[in-house]
């Protein structure tokens, strides 16, 4: 699979099924990501992996803070959307919903869909990406594109992917059970699995054309 077959295959899974993903997968995936690009080649990123057991521990972990305490994420999480970046915000929530027959007046259902988010969806499999405070946006620049590099790595190897802010909420509770130091800030999880037939699956946000994404020359 070449990566622009990749960038057009990949997309947010919202529901795996219960297939491991084995090490050795797991491994490459990461040794893939690790040729990512960064300032100075200081590869300022760290990485802790979840799967099997583990990854059923954190899940449960995530959803019982969810459900007894606010989020504490070592970044900020919480925007004032410009009106642009807002309409494709809600554009991608309510196509969504409407891909799982969630009506926009159901606050009850869009509520249970959102707590998949901190089941991980089911994920067998999950990564939380950390990136070094001392060089600041940089550093989360770096992380990003080591993000990019291991979601299409995943890709490749058949397996799905899904990145979630939310699993960045608690980073205590990765801290509990990886050996983090403090310099290191939680950016967000990613689940890793098989995904299952859910509808949910077949959801594809729309993507902005070139004409708005390319500035005109004065």
């Amino acid at each position: 699979m070449d990566v622009s077959e990749a960038l057009r295959r990949r997309h947010s899974s919202r529901s795996f099924s219960a297939r491991p993903v084995a090490a050795d997968v797991l491994e490459a995936i990461l040794l893939d990501a690790r040729e990512a690009p960064s300032w100075s080649n200081t590869q300022p990123w760290r990485v802790a992996v979840a799967s099997g057991d583990l990854c059923d521990a954190l899940r449960q972990d995530f959803i019982a803070a969810a459900q007894t305490r606010l989020p504490a994420p070592d970044v900020n999480q919480l925007f004032t959307y410009p009106p642009e970046l807002q309409a494709r915000r809600r554009a991608t929530g309510y196509g969504l919903y409407d891909t799982l027959g969630i009506a926009k007046e159901d606050s009850e259902g869009r509520a249970r869909q959102f707590e998949r988010n901190h089941a991980m969806f089911d994920a067998p499999a999950a990564v939380f990406l950390f990136a070094h405070q001392a060089m600041a946006e940089y550093a989360v620049l770096d992380a990003g594109c080591f993000l990019m590099a291991m979601l299409l790595s995943a890709t490749s190897h058949g397996v799905q992917s899904c990145a979630q802010a939310v699993l960045g909420s608690y980073p205590d509770l990765v801290r509990a059970r990886f050996d983090v130091g403090d310099e290191w800030r939680l950016l967000c999880g990613v689940a890793l699995g098989y995904e299952d037939d859910h509808v949910v699956n077949t959801f594809r946000p729309a993507r902005a054309p070139l004409s708005e994404i390319v500035l005109p020359r004065r």
